[in-house]
């Protein structure tokens, strides 16, 4: 028998397998690793485009607002809805009236100021819409 045909039999028998694990080995190495990060960076970059487009959104909205008080009317438009400012001519209307609560209260100290306080507004009410009162208006002297 000769020695040298019998080894390359048994590495024969070897080969096929440790080829097959190589193979799979190099498949995985150079297929599934870089598909995992493609498939990673397309979901992060769906991400990133749905941030950008918000942000793209508020800086328009705030591009609009920049355009707007550039203008005079804008800048009114701005301190009345900011500041509450009314012009000279103008009047403050509220548009809800003062709820109904009852109000019973102990006739002790704290609660004697605010039982007082409470006839005040409902005489204050009582005159406006009798017409003898205006409502107060801090910003008018």
């Amino acid at each position: 028998m000769n020695v040298p045909l019998a080894i390359a039999g048994r590495l024969r028998a070897w080969m096929m397998p440790i080829a097959v694990v190589a193979i799979v080995a190099l498949t995985v190495t150079f297929l599934v690793g870089p598909v995992r990060t493609f498939v990673a960076q397309r979901e992060l970059l769906g991400t990133r485009g749905n941030q950008y487009s918000a942000y793209e959104e508020v800086n328009d909205a705030l591009q609009d607002e920049v355009d707007a008080l550039r203008m005079p009317e804008g800048v009114r438009a701005a301190i009345r809805s900011q500041l509450g400012y009314l012009l000279p001519d103008e009047r403050r209307v509220p548009l809800l009236a003062l709820p109904d609560a009852p109000v019973t209260l102990p006739a002790r100290w704290p609660y004697t100021l605010v039982a007082g306080i409470v006839q005040l507004r409902e005489a204050q009410r009582a005159g406006v819409e009798q017409g003898n009162l205006d409502t107060y208006d801090p910003t008018r002297p």
